[in-house]
């Protein structure tokens, strides 16, 4: 039965793919990842979305466009079903047995750059404006992005923090963001010093030990962790060595959205970086 409502379903999309292309029609577009679908909606091509994933929820509630599903989780059956001209996400999006089906039934399959720095969003940008034929409004978007990146370079804060990301779980090693990850560049940008920057790349595993040798004085955590962990005073009450942090003992533990740190250096990324400097500028005026 199963096989039978696939089969139909690659069809109907096969059929409608080409019937679209015949009167050409605005792409059927399924976005893979929120620095993706953030860029669908900054250039004002929304109408080309039949669908998003979870990470993308926020910017589809209110409206009828349904979620597929996490973006390296994807099921072909429903995503099929929608009838997609496109899919665009990063390498990330799996499994690869969904990738080659819908490959397979000729939907279009894009990945864009998911890099860390300035060059790497204005790729980006063009990139998705190519795929949903908004190319007209890439150069407003370009300007006032690189507008606000100009802003953050030039401003300096005149002690600049130590700060670390972590990612936390009840009876394990916390993980650590390192350098050329998207949240170093957040932290980098925002005037602040990541101290793991210089002894390893990418996320790496932590004793509360070791992180309590590098007395962060603000420890950034996803929405999600300082949700599960109970916030501020959970966090502390689950692992106490952290009150012996700079962090810990000026109440500095930040939640920040997950989104913003995932999929490259986007839009809300630099929105997070503009916050924090923010609070940082106000915290080194105490």
């Amino acid at each position: 039965m199963k096989k039978s409502i696939l089969t139909t379903a690659l069809m109907l999309s096969l059929s409608f793919g080409a019937s679209a292309q015949a009167d050409n029609k605005e792409p059927r577009i399924i976005s893979a990842g929120s620095t993706v679908t953030e860029l669908v909606y900054a250039l004002g091509a929304e109408d080309t979305l039949v669908a998003v994933d979870l990470t993308s929820r926020h910017f589809v509630e209110g409206t009828d466009i349904p979620q597929v599903g996490y973006h390296r989780q994807l099921s072909a059956e429903g995503l099929m079903a929608l009838a997609p001209d496109m899919l665009i996400g990063s390498s990330e999006m799996g499994p690869e047995t969904t990738i080659s089906t819908l490959t397979n039934a000729g939907v279009d399959i894009e990945i864009v750059t998911t890099g860390i720095d300035r060059a790497d969003l204005n790729t980006r940008i063009d990139q998705v404006a190519k795929l949903t034929g908004s190319e007209a409004n890439a150069p407003a978007l370009k300007d006032k992005v690189n507008a606000r990146l100009d802003v953050l370079e030039n401003q300096t804060l005149d002690n600049a923090p130590s700060v670390i990301f972590v990612m936390m779980a009840e009876g394990r090693p916390m993980t650590v963001a390192g350098k050329n990850t998207p949240v170093e560049a957040v932290i980098e940008l925002a005037g602040a010093v990541n101290p793991t920057a210089e002894q390893f790349e990418s996320y790496k595993p932590m004793s509360l030990e070791a992180i309590l040798e590098l007395q962060p004085d603000y420890i950034l955590v996803s929405e999600r962790n300082w949700d599960s962990m109970g916030g501020f005073d959970g966090i502390l009450e689950k692992m106490p060595l952290l009150a012996a942090t700079p962090a810990g003992q000026n109440h500095n533990l930040i939640k920040i959205p997950g989104t913003a740190i995932i999929g490259g250096f986007g839009l809300q990324s630099l929105e997070l970086a503009e916050t924090l400097h923010n609070t940082f500028q106000a915290g080194s005026a105490q």
